[in-house]
């Protein structure tokens, strides 16, 4: 069984969090704008469905343009924006996460994110090189 989700282009971490004047940090306007627009993407797309078991996500961003991008720097939005809207209760239950960069589709540019039960844990890394 997997879930799929359509969703808006997420901002960067970079532009999802603002520095307040007392040190700390705040969502920007465009951050709450985004995770705004998840939560009503989510009631849409997947009404009622709350993960509570150890999960794959895999996420292809469309860029809406072909500036260089790092696709790692969208993740922490996307998936804060997830825990908001109620998919689960916290994305800490994400053992596996793949990110892939797709073709410009649109000027506004979009997100697929497919969403599973995860593989079992890496029990027996002894493949791994030696530090």
């Amino acid at each position: 069984m997997f879930y799929e989700l359509y969703l808006p282009f997420p901002p960067t971490v970079n532009n999802y969090y603002k520095k307040a004047a007392h040190g700390g940090k705040y969502i920007s306007n465009k951050g709450r704008k985004f995770r705004d627009d998840v939560i009503d993407t989510v009631k849409e797309q997947m009404p009622g469905v709350y993960l509570d078991y150890r999960l794959l996500v895999e996420i292809v961003l469309f860029p809406p343009d072909k500036r260089q991008r790092d696709v790692d720097n969208y993740n922490k939005s996307l998936l804060d924006a997830l825990t908001h809207s109620g998919v689960w209760e916290d994305d800490s239950i994400i053992d596996q996460l793949f990110v892939y960069r797709g073709e410009v589709r649109s000027r506004s540019g979009s997100c697929y994110i497919r969403i599973s039960e995860a593989a079992p844990v890496l029990k027996d890394i002894s493949w791994l090189p030696a530090d």
